[in-house]
């Protein structure tokens, strides 16, 4: 299940029966669903696309940040079914037809991309019509093994908008949002997001980014 910026879950891959691993699934599940909490009880569920690859044990479904989602991942060592390594990019119901030509766009300054809690950011958004109705999102990085998103977490921020500036407001604790990178995208009124900007929000309290200086055969992550 792989998080969307508009709010909605793309559930696939797996299997239709049995458990994950071992050969214990059987009948591969090639079918898509998207799956919308606004919707009333019962109409949450919609069909999507089919593949025609065959992922059960070690799928993969990552969010990427132009929207679209990659999707890998199988167990070829389980001859049973066609399962192969071809990666597929799966292609979200807001990037169809021409939501993709007219999605919004948004800049941060360079040196405002590094969030505490609470703090008011602002960005300037263009869109195809108004800022109207804009809404911003943001989708924690995740690790995704096993068919698990690790860290997978959705945050609508608070934002208003005048004219093409927007002011987002920072989530405003580690209880809502634990320390990390999160992608900000931004959604137009119809739902159609930008492509996504990585952001950090609470900072590094475990000190990951602290790497050793001072090596020659060592270049720091980032330079």
């Amino acid at each position: 299940m792989a998080a969307l910026p508009d709010g909605t879950y793309l559930i696939m891959n797996g299997a239709q029966q049995g458990f994950a691993g071992f050969g214990l699934a059987t009948e591969p599940n090639l079918n898509a669903v998207l799956y919308d909490p606004s919707k009333p009880v019962n109409q949450r569920m919609s069909v999507m696309a089919n593949t025609t690859i065959d992922r059960l044990y070690h799928n993969e479904a990552v969010l990427l940040p132009d929207g679209r989602v990659l999707v890998a991942g199988s167990d070829p060592e389980d001859v049973r079914f066609p399962q192969e390594y071809r990666v597929e990019v799966f292609i979200p119901p807001y990037l169809m037809g021409t939501r993709s030509a007219t999605r919004p766009t948004f800049t941060i300054p360079s040196n405002n991309t590094d969030w505490s809690y609470g703090q008011t950011v602002t960005l300037n958004v263009q869109t195809n019509s108004t800022t109207a109705g804009v809404r911003v999102s943001l989708l924690g990085a995740v690790t995704s093994t096993h068919g698990n998103s690790m860290g997978q977490r959705t945050i609508f921020p608070a934002v208003s908008c005048s004219g093409d500036s927007c002011t987002v407001t920072a989530p405003p604790n580690a209880h809502v949002c634990p320390p990390g990178w999160f992608h900000l995208f931004v959604l137009d009124a119809s739902g159609t997001p930008s492509v996504g900007q990585w952001v950090r929000i609470g900072g590094d309290p475990a000190n990951l980014g602290s790497w050793p200086s001072g090596f020659s055969d060592f270049t720091t992550p980032g330079e």
